[in-house]
């Protein structure tokens, strides 16, 4: 009896040692890991911005005098030429106080043309001489206003295009422009054989973005369609906005489009891809593998390579990044195989650790 309880009591022994061992075995056996292999291929860097459409010529025109608008000669649609007459405004009042200036002008020539005779002989003065010529400046000075403000009355257009907007009516009354206040705009007029895209860019892509570089730009109105076009100006001062209670410091950056869709329209929302760096036959590797870690107290960029069934902690050097993938200059090579994930394990990863995982081959080690 005591014979066969020792044995149980053996046994035992025996099954927790075993259970002990296989747990140790499996926790040796490592975190599970994502890898991929470093790889040679096109890596294409972009900075993605959106905005809105805008004809690369357009015009507000304004009234630059007080009128009643007389006479609108095209109609939202129409197609005008440089120089040609749009808007007519009220010209009585301008008509006649250029004529009564054109008089008054006329009366001190005359005047002018007596006193210089006069002045010759010395029948008159300096000084009466010298009024008689004054009088005749501000005559002449007073003509020429009137003659402007009576010009203002005929509106031409300043480009060849379309009329886009009219925002007054025959009977309304044009407001010229004042201090703080911009006046009436009558009218918008613009070229559309040549259209543009006006995007925000973060602050932080400035720097990576240049005058001639190439875009991609898609219009809301029609998501199934890509236009190229290039880059043709990048602001110099930020555009500053409120979003809650964050500041966002914005540039602004011009994109001329190389070609178009007739359907497109000034003031359509577009989002853009600018295209900053695009490399072939680099190698090239997930960008959530790489990261910032310490190697003798500094802190470099840095993948885990897979080793002998271990992570190995290596330093590289990176070069231009998509939004999916970075390139490698320096520190592995094709066909290494790298840590990407996941998360939780990649951010606690220890250099030597054991890992455990898939091959892209889909062969288990």
């Amino acid at each position: 009896m005591k014979r066969k309880r020792l044995l149980i009591i053996i046994g035992a022994i025996v099954v927790v040692v075993i259970i002990i061992v296989l747990n140790l075995n499996q926790g040796d056996s490592g975190e599970k890991v994502d890898v991929s292999l470093v790889k040679r291929g096109k890596i294409t860097s972009v900075v993605t911005a959106s905005g809105e459409l805008k004809a690369k010529a357009q015009i507000d025109i304004s009234a630059e005098t007080i009128a009643r608008v007389k006479r609108i000669r095209y109609r939202e649609g129409d197609h005008v030429k440089k120089g040609d007459l749009l808007i007519e405004l009220d010209d009585v009042q301008a008509s006649a106080t250029r004529d009564l200036a054109l008089a008054n002008l006329k009366q001190a020539e005359q005047d002018l043309q007596r006193a210089e005779k006069l002045i010759e002989q010395n029948l008159i003065s300096l000084e009466s001489f010298e009024r008689v010529e004054l009088s005749y400046k501000t005559a002449k000075a007073s003509y020429e206003q009137a003659l402007d403000t009576y010009r203002k009355t005929r509106i031409y257009s300043p480009i060849s295009g379309k009329v886009m907007k009219i925002n007054v009516e025959e009977g309304e009354t044009a407001v010229m422009g004042a201090l703080n206040y911009g006046g009436t705009v009558m009218m918008t007029v613009a070229d559309m054989s040549q259209m543009i895209a006006v995007v925000k860019i973060d602050e932080t892509d400035v720097p990576d973005v240049r005058v001639g570089e190439q875009a991609e730009v898609i219009a809301d109105a029609l998501p199934d369609s890509t236009y190229a076009g290039t880059v043709i100006r990048v602001g110099l001062m930020p555009i500053q906005s409120q979003l809650s209670t964050d500041e966002v410091t914005d540039f602004e950056v011009e994109i001329d489009l190389h070609d178009f869709s007739p359907l497109l329209r000034p003031g359509m929302n577009v989002k853009s891809d600018i295209i900053t760096s695009e490399k072939t036959d680099v190698l090239k590797i997930p960008i959530q593998a790489s990261g910032k870690r310490e190697i003798d107290d500094e802190l470099v960029e840095t993948v885990f390579l897979i080793q002998d069934g271990k992570a190995v902690l290596r330093e590289i050097a990176v070069g231009v990044s998509s939004d999916e993938e970075t390139e490698i200059i320096s520190g592995i090579e094709e066909d290494d195989t790298v840590v990407v994930g996941p998360y939780r394990v990649l951010s606690t990863l220890k250099d030597g650790q054991k890992v455990k995982f898939e091959s892209p081959n889909s062969d288990t080690l």
